[in-house]
């Protein structure tokens, strides 16, 4: 068996070569999120995923080496957990990866081909205090538009109170000292997110978005979703 000293330099190398295409990887999305249109071009998009399945591939000679190294006797306990555990580390970041290529393709080539502003995603989440809820809505549109919008979102919830069918104006319900602003601007895709803070005895059973864009052609968006799909 190896000592510490005379650990075999392929495994060092081999997970050198594959932690540096994680990194590639991650440098790539950043830039991305931070305004260049990376998956524009159906070109680099291609390239990028060839790059995340290579990653895929060494990973794998990767452990079939380490297989071989261990029945051979040629490396040692704690140089196989070091390895172990950047392999480890490195699957989490190429499935962490893979589902952001899920969602950034969707931008690109949305399944249901509709090329403009949508809603994604919304979730209510419990908050710190009684009766607070945190909203979290993403706003995307598909990146054939290039274009930036900008607009305001409009909160409704609905529910019961006292035995009778009451609505608020999710303005209405944010913490003493804090403001609404669900304002957006964004070329392909933002996030949004205020805190709630409910009146007491009142149950909510649905909640109503409203997209108000500022573009004179553009067509407001009124979308319903019912409390228990989107409360966590």
């Amino acid at each position: 068996m190896a000592s510490p000293a005379h650990r075999p330099k392929w495994i060092y190398a081999s997970a050198a070569v594959v932690a540096v295409g994680a990194l590639y990887l991650a440098y790539e999305l950043g830039r991305y999120r931070g305004g260049y249109a990376l998956f524009d071009h159906r070109r680099e998009r291609a390239e990028l995923q060839s790059q995340l399945a290579a990653e895929r591939e060494q990973g794998d000679e990767l452990r079939r080496q380490l297989a071989i190294a261990e029945t051979a006797g040629e490396i040692d306990r704690e140089t196989y957990a070091q390895v172990e555990a950047t392999l480890a580390d490195l699957e989490a970041k190429i499935q962490a990866q893979e589902e952001e290529l899920v969602f950034y393709r969707g931008i690109v080539s949305p399944q249901d081909r509709v090329a403009g502003l949508r809603i994604q995603n919304l979730e209510v989440e419990p908050s710190d205090g009684e009766g607070r809820y945190l909203v979290r809505l993403l706003l995307v549109q598909a990146i054939v538009q290039n274009r930036r919008v900008s607009g305001a979102v409009k909160l409704q919830l609905e529910g019961i109170r006292d035995g009778q069918m009451a609505s608020f104006d999710a303005a209405e319900l944010v913490a003493d000292g804090e403001s609404y602003d669900m304002a957006y601007e964004f070329r392909y895709f933002q996030g949004l997110e205020t805190e709630l803070v409910l009146p007491a005895g009142f149950e909510p059973q649905r909640m109503i978005v409203e997209i108000w864009p500022n573009e004179a052609r553009a067509e407001r968006i009124n979308q319903t979703f019912e409390w228990p799909a989107i409360a966590g």
